[in-house]
């Protein structure tokens, strides 16, 4: 198998070399046409037990919960909570694959906390506290350079949720990382000298632990940024090894997603008031990515993230009620309800 250093064209060499320290293979695929057409048949083939194991069938998971009942979760349903956790500053093409390259574009950072009867779970922290302080110094200057944080002191993952939910870390029953990248892993230091377990894939683990020898080794700092683990045997970390039903009741299920990283996965939330969210994380940045078939401009690997694209698209397919929810999306965000309010359609 081939393999090769992936880079998007036209977008600083130096900064996007930083990023990138695992490989990305097959190489690229040159027509987007054939992505949106032969990828989206094959989507449909590939998905189908995967959409079953996670929602059973539509009809039956919203009949359980009329659109009408109040907003509370109850056992097999949860609410989501939505975060922003500041913006960075970086470049379309770094979103949308050779899509309106140079334009700049302002994604925002976003986590989630849902709420599971009397339960917490975290999907994703946001960025590390430090990187409102110094992010140069925090993640370096090429990172910056590529992606600049605007971040304030009150948006860290553990003052927002204090702030909005009055829950504090340590009262968390879990925390579901889509990936370890700077920022949906910044803030895991926030679970330090709690029991809190930390959910990652298996493979995001090994990548991180490789990751990180690999900063002691050479010195360069890559989107798995060595602050953010380096009290990584402080904290309760849980690996799964794909489809994981976290509270037994198909009620929250995160299911792997690979393509942006190795060990990559996703979170779907069947919620109170009837209708079943997918929290993309890094799988998807962009609604534009899914319904235009553009590969993310960064990724370990193109194929498989496209993949994930044209998965998500047949569920959303599945029923009206099925919200695909974008983790950079500027457009998206602008217009949707953040915590302490629910997240809603």
């Amino acid at each position: 198998m081939n393999r090769k250093t992936l880079e998007p064209q036209e977008s600083g060499n130096d900064a996007i070399e930083a990023l990138i320290s695992h490989d990305a293979s097959h190489g690229e695929f040159d027509r987007r046409d054939f992505l949106r057409h032969m990828g989206k048949g094959l989507a449909v083939v590939a998905s189908v037990p995967l959409l079953e194991t996670m929602m059973g069938k539509a009809s039956a998971a919203f009949a359980e919960a009329p659109a009408t009942q109040p907003r509370v979760s109850k056992s097999g349903l949860a609410d989501v909570y939505a975060f922003k956790c500041g913006i960075l500053e970086t470049q379309t093409q770094l979103m949308l694959k050779d899509t309106r390259v140079g334009t700049r574009m302002d994604i925002p950072v976003t986590f989630f906390m849902i709420r599971h009867g009397k339960d917490w779970v975290a999907f994703d922290t946001g960025n590390n506290a430090m990187v409102a302080k110094d992010p140069i110094k925090y993640w370096s200057a090429p990172i910056c350079k590529a992606y600049n944080p605007v971040m304030k002191d009150f948006e860290e993952f553990k003052v927002q949720i204090d702030r909005a939910l009055g829950i504090r870390p340590k009262d968390l029953k879990a925390v579901v990382l889509s990936h370890g990248h700077l920022d949906h892993s910044g803030a895991i230091d926030n679970f330090v000298g709690t029991n809190v377990p930390l959910y990652f894939q298996k493979k995001e683990i090994q990548v991180i632990k490789d990751e990180m020898a690999k900063h002691k080794a050479t010195g360069v700092t890559t989107a798995y940024i060595p602050g953010d683990f380096a009290k990584m045997n402080k904290l309760n970390i849980k690996g799964v090894d794909g489809v994981y039903d976290l509270f037994g009741d198909k009620s929250v299920v995160l299911f792997p997603t690979p393509g942006h990283t190795p060990g990559h996965q996703s979170m779907m939330v069947k919620q109170s008031n009837g209708t079943v969210a997918i929290l993309c994380a890094d799988a998807e940045y962009t609604l534009e990515n899914m319904n235009e078939a553009i590969p993310p401009g960064l990724a370990w690997d193109i194929p498989q993230s496209t993949q994930a694209l044209y998965i998500f698209k047949v569920m959303q397919w599945m029923n009206s009620n099925v919200s695909i929810v974008p983790s950079h999306d500027p457009k998206y965000w602008s217009n949707k309800p953040l915590a302490p309010k629910l997240y809603e359609l």
